[in-house]
């Protein structure tokens, strides 16, 4: 409950189908009279009972809010998923919140449905007793459903009740519900040359399609064969002939849900509720045309199909927009358009990381973002915690329409949820919904992976310019930045002191304690001179061990040696054997006519200068 309304959860998909669309409109009209508010929980594509891999667009589910939520109804024919509706009803039970199963049957929870065994055994008895069948043909769905197979023992109850013998083989087929495969199947049962004078379809878009089929073959319908379907879709009263059909009728299926959560409410255990649907006789099995949604829904489609292009044209550029935007702030701000006024989008912070890839690296918990409202973000994303659901959440809940939420996703991870909370029931607004989620995804997901992309060249880069070993530049890196030095005008004109470093004894190192200490004392004499320099200096590894330091501006050449020997004296005990370095010196001009490489050349003979003066000391002294 939030306020003084209840919250009923409705998980379903595809909310811009018409049939969805009334049920919604249906649902929430009985539901305010009770008290109560929609949160909708939809996802823009059905899973088609898929089981062992679950889109990520599917977490939209993950987001229902049991704490607030008083009841979940669940419409499993339109999900089409066992697994997800599974989660919902034990998070429900765990809450201790009643659940209301539309289209489907769980244990303990209350069952809404279609009778549509009933319904469609009013089909088959109208076809064998008003038209006199002899040879009857079943079209199932898919091979197994428990639909489809449950319509076929229907179709041969009928059949042997009015003294035809069930051959399955000869008599049944199977279109898999949808258009392509129902085509075939009607190919196949053509080819058999034992024509039916019926095909009873166990949906309405394969029987659409037998019936194109048959005429593309030079068969009448319903002259030489019948042809039915089920389901009652518009399609199947705008298609010519007309075709009888069975009308589910989404409003008394509303009507029903309605019921039943006003006696779960009450504290009714769980019961089955059931709409028989209405046998729509139509030109098809040889009635009169029925003219039943026709006209209304021809404008409808129009509208929506026309309107539906501007509306991708629109999003396509917002996407290249956002994809391309160098900041979160100008991507968010990008994403904004005449559509988004009734929309926020809360995202997971951990998006935003920028140095790991979210879409292929392992998810972690994170906080999250409200990256986009129109009363609060700015193109700036805001810290936001989860459990308020939305900003201004009872502020957008006294319109009493239903609030829309649908989940995020790009390369298949969820990336958070976006919600919807418009004012009105337009079949637009619900259509836009799954462009501008889209929009959205495409938009944010492809923004994310380009961020990733430029901190991969950018890290590249970086590793491109540092000598592995030492981290200093290497020769390339070093030119790049000695060039830069020149250009800057600041620069021009002030001292440069050159300090040239090499590594003592590096042979005795590796022959004595092996390539590996070798590579620790080298290391040891970059870090030496490089923390002893000031911190703009340009430090290269030169050569193999020597290493050169660049100081704009100058420096104390005294203060630098005991910078270079401290660090070593220190870096030999914690490694556990003596490094010293030879250091030579040259100072010049920062200027375009100075010659880099005779700058280079004068420290290393000072350095060798040294080195040399070091060895005859120690000679000395072992003499």
């Amino acid at each position: 409950m939030v306020g003084n309304r209840k919250v009923a959860a409705l998980c379903t998909s595809r909310i811009y189908d018409m049939q969805v669309y009334e049920y919604i409109i249906t649902l929430c009209d009985r539901l305010r009279e009770q008290g109560f508010s929609i949160w909708i929980y939809s996802i823009n594509e059905d899973l088609y009972w898929v089981e062992d891999h679950i889109p990520s667009e599917a977490e939209i589910f993950s987001y229902i809010d049991y704490e607030k939520a008083d009841i979940v109804i669940l419409m499993d024919e339109k999900i089409k998923n066992h697994t997800i509706a599974g989660r919902i009803i034990q998070k429900a039970k765990k809450y201790q919140k009643p659940v209301v199963v539309v289209d489907g049957e769980y244990e303990g929870c209350s069952s809404v449905r279609f009778d549509f065994a009933a319904g469609f055994e009013s089909v088959m008895r109208h076809v064998m007793e008003n038209h006199v069948i002899k040879k009857p043909h079943y079209m199932g769905g898919f091979k197994g459903n428990v639909f489809s197979e449950e319509r076929k023992q229907i179709f041969r109850k009928v059949i042997e009740e009015h003294g035809i013998a069930f051959d399955e083989e000869r008599m049944c087929s199977y279109g898999d519900y949808w258009a392509i495969p129902a085509r075939k199947a009607t190919e196949e049962i053509l080819a058999g040359g034992d024509i039916p004078d019926a095909i009873i379809c166990a949906n309405d878009f394969m029987a659409i399609n037998a019936c194109d089929v048959l005429k593309k073959h030079g068969l009448r319908v319903p002259e030489d064969v019948i042809v039915t379907g089920f389901d009652g879709y518009d399609e199947a009263f705008l298609n010519h002939p007309g075709m009888t059909t069975v009308n589910c009728e989404l409003k008394e299926l509303a009507d029903m849900t309605a019921h039943a959560v006003e006696q779960c409410m009450g504290g009714a255990a769980s019961e089955a509720y059931r709409v028989v649907p209405k046998l729509m006789t139509n030109e098809s099995c040889g009635c009169p045309r029925c003219t039943y949604g026709g006209s209304a829904s021809i404008n409808t489609f129009n509208d929506r199909f026309y309107r539906y292009q501007d509306d991708v044209r629109l999003t396509h550029d917002c996407v290249n927009k956002m994809i391309m935007s160098g900041t979160l702030a100008e991507a968010v701000r990008n994403m904004d358009n005449k559509y988004t006024d009734h929309m926020c989008c809360v995202v997971k912070a951990e998006c935003f990381r920028q140095e790991r890839n979210f879409f292929t690296e392992e998810p972690w918990e994170s906080a999250y973002h409200l990256i986009y409202d129109p009363d609060y973000s700015d193109g700036e994303r805001l810290v936001f915690n989860k459990n308020q659901v939305i900003p201004d959440l009872q502020k957008r809940m006294e319109s009493g329409y239903p609030l829309i939420f649908q989940g995020l996703d790009y390369m298949d991870r969820p990336m958070g949820y976006v919600c919807y909370f418009y004012d009105n029931y337009d079949i637009m607004d619900y259509a836009k919904t799954a462009t501008l989620t889209e929009m959205v995804n495409q938009g944010l997901g492809g923004y994310i992976n380009m961020r990733y992309q430029q901190y991969l060249m950018s890290r590249m880069k970086e590793l491109y310019k540092v000598d592995a070993l030492t981290g200093l530049y290497n020769r390339l890196a070093f030119r790049e930045a000695y060039e830069k030095l020149l250009a800057d005008p600041e620069q021009v004109g002030r001292p440069m002191l050159v300090v040239m470093a090499d590594l003592d004894y590096l042979k005795t190192i590796n022959d004595s304690r092996g390539h590996i200490a070798g590579d620790q004392a080298i290391k040891a004499v970059a870090e030496a001179l490089r923390d002893a320099c000031p911190r703009d200096t340009l430090c290269v590894r030169y050569g193999g061990d020597e290493i050169l330091a660049f100081i704009p501006g100058g420096c104390n050449v005294q203060m630098i040696m005991e910078g270079v020997a401290n660090g070593l004296e220190q870096r030999s005990r914690e490694l556990g054997f003596t490094i010293t370095a030879s250091c030579g010196c040259s100072h010049t001009t920062i200027d375009r006519a100075v010659n880099l490489q005779e700058i280079v050349d004068q420290a290393d003979r000072k350095m060798y200068e040294v080195k040399k003066s070091e060895k005859t000391k120690h000679k000395a002294g072992g003499e």
